[in-house]
């Protein structure tokens, strides 16, 4: 298994997201007001284009199957403003499409990309 560093935690504002490149594939890391850490695939199939980093971070609360409210933090698309669940990577707008989400861990304020 191995590990990328992407950048340090105050390279990315809070609430926004960035891109990398790791072995020619574009991730979107996000970081929260909270400084919670997402890294989910920079495609957005709707568009058709590498933009989801430029997405807006929100907020939703969602019935779960269990019958419970659970609280969602999504990217939305610059494009066509479909929502991503930002840990898992499901489409909030449609549920055939998930991306690929990774996990991202802090170190000494680097953001370490895992399981690559």
């Amino acid at each position: 298994m191995q590990q990328h560093t992407i950048c340090h935690l105050n390279d990315i504002i809070p609430d926004t997201g960035v891109c990398a490149l790791i072995e020619g594939k574009q991730i979107a890391i996000f970081r929260t007001k909270k400084n919670d850490l997402f890294a989910l695939d920079n495609y957005d199939p709707f568009s058709q284009a590498n933009v989801l980093s430029r997405g807006l971070i929100g907020g939703t609360t969602i019935v779960s199957d269990t019958g419970t409210d659970e609280e969602i933090l999504y990217v939305a698309s610059p494009i066509y403003k479909q929502r991503f669940d930002l840990a898992t990577g499901q489409c909030l707008d449609d549920e055939s499409v998930i991306l690929e989400a990774y996990q991202v861990t802090l170190n000494n304020n680097n953001i370490i990309l895992q399981g690559w």
